[in-house]
């Protein structure tokens, strides 16, 4: 095992830098999502003890992972894997941010794009968490504001899907609602292709302009038996 005391100080001197956005009421979600909410049940204003609230919330609220089973039914037991079975260190690991913000609505990254970065910024590993930066989650306001971030965003082309199955990544995320624009959702969406191969999906993050190329990219999702998906505080370490 590694000196702990070194590793412990290395984290301690790393910048780290959110990548989640905050849960709160009227965030933007999936059309066929629940909405989150966040009600009071108790507090020292109503002369109780102690402050605390009762969550409502969808799986795939907010940040978030899904899991395999998200799209991939129990008729193929072995690529059917619910949230309690995803190895947590398939979110611990090198992450890559491939800014993507020259794109615009309806665009989809390319094979072709992913190459062309690596060879200017160095090659995509196996287990890498490869994070897509759309510039999207300048859209991200409450409801009824938020129609803009739901609507026609960018996203990761099957070719570009397939590239990164090659590579044997562990993940991949986007700062979008999905890496499946509406129009790919409606014919031929990268979700059940890359989570059958048990490559999770990673959506609605923040703050990846701010990232270098390589970093340490940390999340951990609840232990949700039988879950689809589960909320994540993600934060890279630089």
């Amino acid at each position: 095992m590694r000196d702990l005391s070194t590793l412990v100080a290395t984290l301690r001197e790393a910048k780290i830098i959110d990548l989640s956005q905050t849960l709160e009421e009227h965030i933007p979600h999936f059309p066929t999502h629940a909405k989150f909410f966040h009600n009071l049940w108790g507090s020292y204003w109503h002369g109780e003890r102690s402050l605390h609230y009762l969550l409502v919330m969808h799986e795939h609220n907010g940040t978030h992972v899904d899991a395999p089973a998200h799209f991939i039914s129990d008729s193929k037991p072995e690529a059917h894997v619910t949230m309690e079975r995803v190895p947590p260190a398939r979110l611990i690991g090198r992450g890559a941010r491939l800014d993507c913000r020259g794109m615009k609505e309806g665009d989809y990254v390319s094979r072709d794009f992913i190459r062309a970065w690596e060879e200017k910024h160095g090659a995509l590993e196996r287990s890498d968490i490869v994070l897509f930066n759309f510039g999207w989650s300048e859209h991200w306001k409450l409801r009824p504001e938020y129609a803009r971030y739901v609507k026609d965003w960018p996203g990761v082309s099957m070719g570009a899907a397939e590239y990164l199955v090659e590579k044997s990544v562990a993940a991949l995320g986007v700062d979008a609602l999905s890496p499946d624009p509406p129009a790919a959702l409606a014919s031929n969406p990268i979700h059940p292709f890359v989570l059958e191969r048990q490559v999770l999906i990673i959506e609605n993050l923040a703050n990846l302009e701010q990232l270098p190329d390589f970093f340490l990219f940390v999340a951990l999702p609840l232990k949700i038996r039988a879950g689809s998906g589960s909320p994540i505080r993600a934060v890279a370490l630089v």
